[in-house]
């Protein structure tokens, strides 16, 4: 891409945002002898609920600022136990208020790890914020969301590049299911979205991450014998899958906002460098960052690498057409189940806090593989039917369930008592029988003088 057009793309530097906001989980490891003691030999969905909440203890904080708000979330022998902190467990109406909103991701975030059995497999979709497998997933997005939502921001989804996108969104956050960098259609699009309007942020998210492998490696730690093979084996078939998927990944690629290299071997982030404001309050001994391919970004594109870690860059930011565009190089500390890590968290407060005032109109982009869809006009609604209620959730599900109780409620109106028997036939020599045969056929004749005189003359005919 030449220079000319990098330099269309990025403008001066503009620094902005306030008020930021530092929140986080702590995460203690539990026994895996006591999970192993309950859990016998059984082995539910994901190594079930026992080995995530006995091998993790979650609570949230919210620092800075006048009127600290701490809520934490404790747990014994599996069960949620209670919400304590200032905050209490109510959820506040007003979502500006980050204390209250942040509380409630607490809970969220303990149900997101711990199945309730009705699934076999661990939910892994990637980038997803809504719905059965995406808000559950330990690679969705409904977490930070919500941290957006607890900040002030309204928060929504969407799945097209569209003009009712560009009318709402003042921030695009996109994660991307797809290992290549977006097309140059894509990146014209939302240049042009930038250039609409000043004030606008996009926050884009490179892929090459999977939390599912992260996720047994810690379930293993500290088990042992036929559990601990178990939870190998689902080790092992989650970083087989990521490989796969990686193939995808080109070596060098070039898409107008950064250069992705996909040479560099994995490794994990230990130090950090960068912006004060990014490093204040941080432990960088206390994160657990994977990097795997890397963002370069060249001198001519006017990017400005605020958070690296030993020369490679873990979050830019480019300033264009008045607004501006942050590539976080991938989300080992933004998806759903990393953002336990309580140093995680503050990275993510960080983050958002870039975007600037609260407020704001947030779209989670959603996109799976060749990026999403650009449309010229918004896909037309379609004539309703009702029907619709099935595929919206937790309605479809309620709807459904409702539905076999109702089938086992009219099974249980006609029940067969005891076994079937067959009934004696009807006697032959039975007289009363002839009587009633010819009094039904009196009767079917419809004449009431002839039925009369056929009785009277056997009346007679008995008396003689």
């Amino acid at each position: 891409m030449s220079t000319e057009v990098r330099r269309r793309r990025c403008g001066r530097r503009r620094v902005g945002g306030s008020g930021r906001v530092a929140a986080g989980f702590t995460h203690a490891r539990g026994r895996a002898s006591r999970f192993k003691g309950e859990t016998g030999s059984g082995f539910s969905s994901h190594v079930g609920r026992q080995v995530v909440l006995e091998k993790a203890a979650l609570a949230g904080r919210r620092v800075g600022g006048s009127g600290r708000v701490a809520a934490g979330f404790t747990h014994a022998r599996g069960r949620a136990s209670r919400l304590k902190g200032e905050t209490g467990s109510g959820f506040s109406s007003h979502v500006g208020r980050q204390g209250k909103g942040l509380s409630t991701l607490i809970p969220l975030l303990l149900l997101l790890l711990v199945p309730t059995g009705c699934t076999e497999q661990l939910s892994t979709e990637y980038g997803r914020r809504v719905g059965m497998e995406g808000g559950s997933s330990v690679n969705g997005t409904a977490v930070l969301a919500d941290m957006f939502a607890a900040a002030g921001h309204r928060v929504f989804s969407w799945s097209s590049l569209s003009p009712r996108l560009d009318e709402r969104a003042d921030c695009i956050v996109w994660f991307p299911d797809d290992f290549q960098p977006p097309g140059e259609e894509v990146c014209y699009w939302l240049d042009d979205w930038l250039s609409r309007a000043a004030g606008r942020t996009l926050i884009y998210v490179g892929r090459d991450f999977d939390a599912a492998v992260w996720y047994w490696r810690r379930v293993g730690e500290g088990l042992e014998g036929e559990l601990l093979e178990k939870v190998a084996r689902q080790r092992h078939t989650a970083e087989a899958r990521y490989r796969m998927q990686r193939n995808n990944l080109s070596q060098r690629a070039d898409c107008g906002w950064f250069q992705l290299d996909g040479r560099h071997r994995p490794r994990k982030v230990r130090t950090l460098e960068g912006e004060a404001d990014w490093l204040a309050g941080v432990n960088p001994e206390g994160l657990d960052i994977e990097l795997n391919s890397r963002f370069e970004y060249p001198e001519d594109l006017l990017a400005e690498v605020v958070l690296s870690s030993e020369g490679d860059a873990l979050v830019a930011r480019c300033e264009m057409h008045d607004s501006r565009l942050l590539v976080v190089t991938n989300g080992s500390f933004l998806l759903n189940l990393p953002l336990v890590n309580h140093e995680h968290r503050k990275l993510a407060a960080k983050l958002i806090a870039e975007i600037g005032p609260a407020g704001q109109s947030v779209a989670f982009l959603e996109s799976g593989p060749g990026g999403p869809v650009i449309r010229g006009e918004e896909p037309p609604a379609g004539t309703p039917t009702g029907m619709e209620i099935f595929t919206v959730w937790p309605t479809s599900w309620i709807l459904l369930h409702l539905a076999a109780v109702g089938i086992l409620f009219c099974f249980s109106r006609l029940p067969i008592f005891g076994r079937a028997q067959e009934l004696p036939p009807a006697a032959s020599s039975d007289f009363g029988l002839h009587v009633d045969a010819v009094a039904r056929l009196l009767k079917r004749s419809a004449d009431r003088s002839y039925a009369t005189a056929r009785v009277m003359q056997y009346h007679q005919t008995k008396t003689t």
